[in-house]
C-alpha cells in the first residue's frame, strides 16, 4: 500500500510527504526521524504489509491513506513495537527499534477501542445484544447475515477480533 503510493509519486515526479506548511517544501537534507526498509508482516498465507521502504523527516507532517485491510494499522504498530515484522527494519532518529520494547521506543500511541469481546467471534459479537433480548435464534441468524454483509465482512464471521485488520474492526 505504502510502497505503491511512494513509488507512483516518484515516477510522477512529486514529492513523497507533505510538507509541515502548506507552500513551503521541507528541507531534505534533514535527519530522517522514522525510516522503514523492507517492511514485512504476515498473517498466515495473508501478506498485510509488503516489503515497505518508507522515510518521514524531521518536519514532515504524514498521512497514510488506504483502502481497509491495506496495512496501515500494521504498520503503525509496528512502528511502535505492538507488533514485531516478519521482515525489514524500523528506525527511529537513526536507531534500529526493531527488536525493542513498545516503551523502550519514543513513540506516542493513541489506541482505537472497538468495544469488541476479544474472546467471541465476530458472528457472536454481533448476536450477544440480541441474545440478551431473547431475539430468537433464527432471527439473530438472519440479522446477522445482514449486517455482516452490509458492512462487506461475509465469511469473517468466524473469526476473532484479533484476525481482523483495524478497519475491519471498526465496522
Amino acid at each position: 500500500m505504502i510502497r505503491q503510493l511512494h513509488q507512483s509519486q516518484k515516477t510522477r515526479g512529486e514529492s513523497t510527504s507533505s510538507p509541515s506548511t502548506p507552500g513551503n517544501p521541507v528541507d531534505r537534507s534533514e535527519a530522517v526521524d522514522v525510516r522503514l526498509t523492507g517492511l514485512t508482516r504476515r498473517y498466515g498465507d495473508f501478506t498485510a504489509v509488503d516489503a515497505i521502504d518508507l522515510e518521514v523527516r524531521q518536519g514532515e507532517f504524514f498521512t497514510m491513506l488506504g483502502p481497509s485491510g491495506s496495512g496501515k494499522t500494521t504498520t503503525l504498530k509496528m512502528i511502535a513495537g505492538f507488533e514485531q515484522p516478519d521482515a525489514g527494519t524500523v528506525e527511529l532518529g537513526g536507531q534500529d527499534v526493531s527488536g525493542l520494547a513498545p516503551y523502550a521506543r519514543s513513540v506516542n500511541t493513541v489506541f482505537q477501542d472497538y468495544a469488541l469481546f476479544p474472546h467471541m467471534t465476530v458472528a457472536a459479537n454481533i448476536e450477544y445484544g440480541l441474545s440478551i433480548a431473547k431475539v430468537p435464534k433464527s432471527e439473530r441468524a438472519k440479522r446477522r447475515d445482514e449486517a455482516l454483509a452490509m458492512v462487506r465482512l461475509e465469511g469473517h464471521g468466524d473469526r476473532k477480533p484479533s484476525e481482523l485488520s483495524g478497519g475491519q474492526r471498526q465496522r
